[in-house]
């Protein structure tokens, strides 16, 4: 009878601390839908944001400039028409980049395509408010973490540089 009581209080000690919480609210459920680091993905209609990640500008400078790779899944062409980094507008190459049907755009990293802001007011390793503005696929929101430019990502850095 002792062996049995053991034995039964031994299961149930084992099932409530061997699982992670689990339901709606379990910490790997919510850790879905948050930022985790760089290269934060998004996508908006046919059009898929990869890799996007807030490279700082030369110290002293208030800049940044978004590497990300915009890749179009669809049969039509879409145009990025505007940015927001951090609330306030960013500067695109050009105004506005045509984005052809199954191309695959890379912006600031082995690109002559940027998208920079000179008014770039938060510090490495923060998460900072990013909109991209299609013009067919709408707008899309992200929380991008900002790295200093140093290791994968020296040499990145707004172009045209700040003022």
């Amino acid at each position: 009878m002792i062996r049995t009581r053991t034995a039964a209080i031994a299961l149930l000690a084992s099932l409530s601390l061997a699982g992670c919480f689990n339901g709606p609210n379990a910490t790997t459920t919510m850790q879905a839908g948050q930022s985790t680091g760089n290269g934060v993905q998004a996508q908006a209609g046919l059009l898929r944001v990869e890799n996007a990640t807030l490279v700082t500008g030369p110290e002293g400078s208030r800049s940044a400039t978004l590497m990300m790779r915009i890749v179009n899944q669809g049969t039509e062409s879409d145009r990025l028409l505007a940015a927001t980094i951090d609330g306030v507008r960013a500067f695109i190459t050009g105004d506005a980049v045509e984005l052809p049907p199954g191309a695959s755009i890379s912006f600031a990293y082995e690109s002559d395509l940027w998208v920079n802001s000179y008014d770039f007011d938060a510090e490495p390793s923060a998460f900072v408010d990013v909109t991209l503005v299609f013009e067919k696929s709408g707008d899309t929101a992200l929380q991008v973490l900002s790295v200093p430019p140093l290791s994968f990502y020296e040499g990145i850095a707004p172009n045209p540089p700040a003022a």
